[in-house]
């Protein structure tokens, strides 16, 4: 499959109408906050990651995120090569030097003078980042995309949003820590794009990642519980560029008292397992605004749909995240 051709957008707002809500395939071209009911807060984010395995058989990931949180802004970037973890977390206020686009296509950056970070929309990766770990210095590039999704849903509060996910993305990945380089020429990529009026109080459990079924095909993975957890939500699967739905019924860590470590994904067809090699966790609090997560890093592997009663074994690097915020 080559990459989705420019015909394919996201139509999420018809004139008049205001938002549609459900879940369609394409690219998000119009911001959605024009249609949007207008009751709360403005918040917009852009995660992007890449990942794979060098090839002495290192597992590399590295990513980076802007978030736009009302008049906060809110950065990170991190890398684990192996079990080393390097991160870099900021946050700020608005100005011209940190922003988040007002649809994906845009990207976001966030400038500072011990960081720069560039985020394009398709999930590029342009940073460096003095962490207290060492200088980070990340390139990654998409060589072929896939087809994104748009869910736009309503939240128990009243609230709304609005998130293109994409995942399973062909990549090449370059980083530098202090100095010491890391090439990964077939990685693999994901990103998420958010935005919306949600809830005051907000929680939600993610999983994603990247990779290969052993038969070759590329893999991409997107699930959530919490703030998208609906009939018709963002528990997705990409197989060689193309999305599918997933019927799962369990996104959750393997100990409740031990966010960090393993966690699984289970459904119909899928029984995948993240085995961590690093983490970023965090509690912050900035005026009225509270964000507490845990995400461990590393790989998941297990087998997910492939039609039918047959399965995929797969092999992802990726993430998994149990978030609490009061924003």
């Amino acid at each position: 499959m080559g990459a989705p051709t420019p015909d394919h957008t996201a139509v999420i707002a018809a004139p008049g109408t205001g938002l549609r809500y459900g879940r369609v395939t394409g690219y998000l071209r119009h911001d959605p906050v024009r249609f949007g009911p207008r009751r709360g807060r403005v918040r917009r984010w852009l995660y992007a990651a890449v990942g794979g395995t060098t090839e002495d058989g290192t597992t590399v990931v590295a990513g980076a995120a802007v978030a736009r949180l009302g008049p906060v802004v809110v950065a990170f970037a991190y890398a684990t090569v192996g079990e080393r973890t390097l991160t870099f977390e900021a946050r700020g206020t608005v100005s011209s030097a940190r922003t988040v686009g007002p649809t994906p296509r845009e990207g976001a950056s966030f400038h500072r003078r011990d960081a720069r970070l560039e985020l394009a929309g398709d999930g590029a990766l342009d940073l460096w980042a003095a962490t207290p770990q060492g200088l980070l210095e990340v390139r990654g590039r998409t060589a072929i995309d896939v087809l994104p999704v748009v869910l736009v849903t309503a939240t128990s509060g009243g609230g709304w949003n609005v998130t293109e996910k994409a995942a399973g993305t062909a990549a090449s990945l370059e980083l530098a820590i202090g100095g010491e380089q890391v090439l990964v020429p077939d990685a693999s990529g994901w990103r998420d794009w958010t935005a919306g009026r949600q809830d005051r109080r907000t929680t939600w459990r993610w999983a994603a990642g990247a990779g290969r079924a052993t038969d070759g095909a590329r893999v991409g993975l997107n699930a959530s519980t919490g703030m998208n957890g609906v009939a018709e939500g963002e528990d997705l699967l990409w197989v060689d560029g193309h999305p599918r739905p997933l019927r799962l019924d369990t996104l959750a860590p393997a100990d409740e008292d031990a966010l960090a470590g393993p966690w699984y994904v289970r459904g119909s067809g899928t029984q995948l397992d993240l085995s961590p090699l690093g983490q970023r966790s965090r509690r912050e609090q900035l005026g009225p605004i509270v964000s507490e997560y845990t995400q461990p890093i590393g790989r998941w592997h297990g087998t997910v749909p492939a039609g039918g009663d047959d399965t995929l074994e797969v092999e992802l690097v990726g993430v998994a995240e149990d978030h609490r915020a009061v924003w």
